[in-house]
């Protein structure tokens, strides 16, 4: 039994490590990776690079906090 409660909080904490890189994703896109997508081309639309790659990442943020939030608010299932 008590082997039981060491392998669930063992899996609690790799899925909030993994909820928690989710989290970073936005942050490494935006921030990390500023030199390698501060650029001109390729364009869409007439718009550079840099501009629909950072208007992109408008919708995908809160997709991704909607994913970590609904895990939270469930108590651990999606």
């Amino acid at each position: 039994m008590v082997s039981g409660v060491v392998k669930s909080n063992s899996s609690r904490g790799r899925t909030l490590l993994k909820l928690t890189f989710l989290m970073f994703i936005p942050w490494i896109a935006l921030v990390a990776l500023a030199p390698v997508y501060n650029r001109y081309d390729p364009t869409l639309g007439g718009w550079p690079f840099l501009y629909w790659y950072m208007f992109l990442w408008i919708f995908l943020q809160p997709v991704l906090t909607f994913i970590v939030y609904k895990f939270i608010d469930k108590g651990g299932s999606i």
